[in-house]
């Protein structure tokens, strides 16, 4: 069953048809926007830049972090009206990653979770397992975390 490309209706397919005759669209729940000036993001980079520029790429170091919330609903979807958010699953565990500039020395993982002894370690700890794992209330990184 072939329709004929003459008599093939154009667009993105049935489902974009579909959502636009029932007026479906993608809303986002909730969400927090941020503005930044431009110029003073320029400015500071050409700063860091003359700073870094008298070191060499291994002794650049960059360390990040980033809190996954593995059991959190979606935050958007298709509908027909803006939907309100619900109460999210607060859940969630730290991961500090750092290396240098050139890629030569890296840290292992670090993990700040709520739990002092997770159940998941079992009888292998954390060094074992080729990462670092620290705890508090929040499962934050706080200074004093950093500072070890």
């Amino acid at each position: 069953m072939q329709v004929p490309e003459t008599e093939r209706l154009p667009g993105e397919g049935w489902v974009a048809s579909f959502c636009k005759t029932y007026n479906i669209r993608e809303h986002q729940r909730h969400g927090e926007a941020g503005s930044v000036n431009l110029t003073n993001v320029e400015a500071e980079q050409k700063q860091c830049q003359k700073i870094l520029a008298q070191y060499a790429p291994w002794d650049h170091w960059n360390f990040d972090k980033t809190s996954p919330f593995p059991f959190a609903p979606p935050d958007w979807g298709l509908a027909t009206k803006q939907m309100g958010g619900k109460k999210k699953d607060k859940f969630h565990i730290t991961v500090g990653l750092a290396c240098n500039a050139d890629g030569s020395e890296k840290f292992e993982p670090l993990f700040i979770g709520r739990s002092r002894k997770p159940r998941c370690f079992k009888k292998q700890g954390p060094q074992e397992r080729g990462f670092y794992y620290c705890n508090n209330k929040k499962a934050w990184m706080t200074s004093e975390l950093f500072k070890e």
